[in-house]
Formats: structure tokens, sequence, C-alpha cells
């Protein structure tokens, strides 16, 4: 059985009607169904690669998803002929620009947070990840990243690296100097924002990271954004843990348990943001010395983020 037709809310256990999917799933009880069974039983969807039912998380995911991990994805690809890889590929895209009426071309954080093929396999099969985006109809903001290559009028001694005042732990760079100073966005600038295309980074730890993205403070940090763009400044959101525990918060001992806010909320808050907000970028690195080293290299080469998605760099070894 098909997805639900948009605004379509029928119990279809007895086709009653509802106002909206909450009522929908506070009614299934009386049929003696949770909602996990409900869609399972009703909208049966499947593995593509192992045949097995579709784990229900979100009514979201249920209908977006096509496997159950990122290990049936890879293999259903490895397994697959190329063309038909090529179909699936394309199709994934153009669904999630028309469901979610993307503009731009998805970027490596809004791929690697939904189970759907990685930048690299795009570029794999079909030559370059952007122009085939293009061809679809998105707009791009970034290119392929290539090597980032460091300018030695960063060295010069009348620059330096601003901190800001609230920053809390702030960071060392390896003999380059720093200066405290209050900052309206972020945590870290350059001294000439000229040479770096007025850039700003903000540090998060993970917990930070959930923190600001969970309901109580998301408002906050969208008018930091607006803030941002006000300054035709660019936002980098540098958090200091890998993307893959990021998505799996949950199960990580070092992120409280009193944390009810699930992974799949927080990082469609980071894809609506992305979407929204062409100036912004979420980077993931594993650790604070990844910070040290992938901030300095950021602003010592200019105004190259601008062009180039940092999270693809990154995983690419180029950042």
């Amino acid at each position: 059985m098909s997805e639900p037709k948009d605004n379509e809310v029928i119990c279809k256990a007895c086709e009653k009607e509802f106002k909206t999917d909450r009522q929908l799933h506070a009614h299934i009880k009386v049929h003696d169904l949770r909602v996990v069974g409900y869609y399972q039983k009703y909208y049966p969807r499947h593995d593509l690669h192992d045949g097995k039912i579709i784990k229900f998380k979100t009514k979201e995911q249920y209908f977006s998803t096509d496997f159950n991990s990122r290990t049936t994805l890879r293999l259903w690809l490895k397994n697959g002929d190329i063309e038909s890889s090529k179909q699936y590929c394309e199709k994934v895209l153009v669904e999630r620009k028309d469901k979610k009426d993307l503009i731009y071309t998805p970027s490596q954080t809004e791929m690697r947070t939904v189970l759907v093929p990685p930048i690299q396999y795009y570029d794999e099969i079909f030559g370059d990840y952007y122009s085939f985006c293009e061809s679809l109809g998105f707009k791009n903001k970034y290119e392929k990243p290539t090597e980032m290559t460091t300018g030695k009028e960063y060295e010069k001694p009348q620059y330096s690296i601003h901190v800001d005042t609230r920053e809390q732990l702030p960071l060392t760079f390896d003999d380059y100097p720093t200066e405290i100073k209050t900052l309206s966005v972020g945590d870290y600038t350059f001294s000439e924002p000229k040479l770096t295309c007025n850039c700003y980074i903000e540090r998060k730890s993970l917990a930070d990271f959930i923190s600001t993205l969970s309901v109580k403070n998301f408002e906050r940090f969208e008018k930091e954004i607006i803030r941002a763009k006000e300054m035709e400044a660019k936002l980098i959101v540098l958090v200091e843990d890998t993307l893959n525990n990021a998505c799996k918060f949950k199960y990580l001992p070092y992120i409280s348990k009193k944390i009810k806010v699930t992974p799949e909320y927080i990082f469609h808050n980071v894809r609506f943001l992305i979407q929204k907000y062409p100036h912004i970028q979420f980077l993931f690195v594993k650790g604070r010395g990844e910070s040290k080293r992938v901030i300095k290299k950021i602003f010592f080469s200019g105004c190259l983020h601008k062009k180039i998605d940092l999270q693809y760099a990154y995983d690419l070894d180029i950042l």
C-alpha cells in the first residue's frame, strides 16, 4: 500500500477521518495498535536489499527511506547493476527536492543524516555530483572541493585570530596570536575580515550543539544566523565530534540520558537551516585538537569556504 496522500488522515482500521496525525495516533489505541504497528501493518515498506520491514522512528522517516541501515544500502548499490543504481540515486534527489521544496543542492551534512547514497557515490557514478544536481534543477552553492592551500599573507605580524569574550576554554593556535574581542556572532574570526570574506566560526561541543538545535534554544540560534546575514558574514558551526557520533548521540555515554530530543529531530532542524540560510555551514570534526587545525586552515585559505562544502572537504581529507 502506498504512502497516505497529502492531508489525508484516515484510520485504515475503521475508515474514521481525523484532522491531524496526532489525533489519528491517539485513536489507533482503540484498535490495540501502537503507531509503529499501525504503519507497518497498513503501509508496509521493506528494505530493498534484504526485504525486512522498514523500522519506524517517525512517519517522515518511515516513508522517506528504503533501507534499514547504511550497510544494506551499500550492499544493494554494490550488488545491483549500474543503471538501476543511477535511476535510484536520481529518484532519491528528485523526491527530496519535490517533497521538501529544496532549492539548493543537498550538502554532505544533509546527505549523511538521511539514509541515502553519499555524495562520494554520486561522484563515482555520475562524474560530478554538483553538475548532476544542477541538471535536476537544484541551485549549487558549492563546487567540487579541491586542495585547500594556505597563503603566507596570513602570517603577517599585524594579523591575529579574534576570540569572543564569552568563549569558555578558548583555543590556542600554535604560536599564532589571538585577541579577546566582543564578537556579534560566533566565537572566532580573523582580524582582517576582507581576507576571509567576513567568516565567523562558532565552536560547540556535541552537547552544546544538541542544546542549541533543541526546541528551547532554536529560535535564539536562528536569530544569530539572521544577524550574521545582516552583517553579510559567513557562519560556520564547528562541532567537536564526528558526524557519525552526532547522528547516534542517544547511545553515547558522555551525552546525558536526560536529553529527550532525538537525533532525527536535531538533524531535521539542521537540514532546515542549511536550506533556508545559504550563508551557514555545519562542520563536524574529531575533537578539540582538530578544531584548532581546521579553524586555522579555514581562515588561512581565504575565501575558499564560500566555494566548497566544508564537511565534504573534511570527509575527503582535503580540509
